[in-house]
């Protein structure tokens, strides 16, 4: 297996600028929050790094960076999404950019920044987990270019300040993972920071599963027949959707609930199963991500997935 270390590591800029231009910031000495806060790993040269992953749900990579030209990080930097959306968002499957205001140029240059990532996510998974790449669906990628800081969520269930597991309204999983690739390219060097709730998955569905319920009869079909949903939502989305609103409502877990935090350096990379880790943006403002969905079966522990945890607590199949 690679190095691995915990908590720290040396990330390398991911700016093609030169030494003295405005936004140049050296990443160097940087570090990850305390030791032991995340685990760390470089490529693996034999072994498997998915019990790493899967484990904590979250690991962070030593890799080159996504580079970003001085053209493009001045357009992150001017760019500003539209009022309605979170996120800008690009879907490799059909080439649509959505979420962009600006010239048809603003929209092209963001959409090939975001296209490019999605390669370069791709190539990522398959270098550090290759049991996994064989069987990914590419979802969305998405520029995260909201100030987490300072501007104010579209709604409280938008509200990623909030510590939340991931789940889709419109965009039942069915039980497969939601593993997405992060990048901070914030375009002034800063730090992107999370907040990590401690007790993992089941920690989370303990404390919440009694405020989720299973579909009602019909209702799925229900939902798929009116467009509501891209495909037929089971049970296992249904309860992981009542557990992220109930979550996100709940002010004393909000106010209460134990978490490390963990800090990424502009050009760090990271992979976090967000269906799995109960996490919170605290600070930070450009980010990209790519969204993939891996099958329970293609992982290290199968029966430690979401999945496989509500099924036993629920007392049989869930989709």
């Amino acid at each position: 297996m690679g190095s691995l270390a915990m908590g720290q590591m040396t990330p390398r800029a991911s700016r093609e600028r030169d030494s003295d231009a405005p936004c140049s910031v050296a990443a160097e000495d940087r570090r990850f929050g305390e030791a032991g806060v995340v685990a760390v790993a470089g490529k693996p040269q034999s072994g498997d790094l998915r019990q790493l992953l899967e484990r904590d749900g979250i690991l962070i990579v030593e890799t080159e960076p996504y580079r970003l030209t001085a053209a493009e990080f001045e357009l992150i930097d001017r760019h500003w999404s539209d009022s309605r959306s979170k996120n800008s968002s690009f879907n490799p499957n059909t080439g649509h950019t959505v979420g962009v205001v600006g010239a048809p140029e603003v929209v092209a240059g963001l959409g090939a920044v975001m296209a490019r990532y999605a390669e370069w996510s791709r190539n990522l998974v398959a270098e550090f987990f290759p049991p996994y790449h064989g069987v990914l669906e590419v979802g969305r990628t998405s520029l995260r270019r909201r100030s987490v800081q300072d501007e104010p969520p579209l709604s409280r269930r938008k509200d990623d300040r909030s510590l939340h597991l991931d789940a889709f309204t419109s965009q039942p999983v069915a039980g497969r993972r939601i593993l997405r690739v992060f990048n901070n390219v914030d375009p002034t060097g800063a730090e992107r920071e999370w907040a990590i709730a401690e007790g993992g998955f089941e920690g989370f569905a303990h404390r919440f599963r009694h405020r989720a319920r299973r579909l009602l009869p019909g209702e799925a079909a229900l939902l798929e027949s009116l467009s509501l949903t891209k495909c037929r939502r089971t049970d296992y989305d249904q309860i992981m959707l009542g557990m992220h609103d109930a979550a996100k409502r709940d002010r004393d877990y909000q106010a209460t609930a134990p978490r490390r935090h963990v800090s990424f350096p502009a050009g760090a990379t990271w992979l976090a199963f967000t269906d799995q880790t109960p996490h919170a943006a605290v600070s930070g403002q450009c980010a990209l991500e790519q969204t993939f969905y891996v099958p329970v079966e293609a992982l290290a522990e199968p029966a430690s997935s979401p999945l496989r945890i509500l099924e036993r607590l629920w007392g049989g199949a869930l989709v």
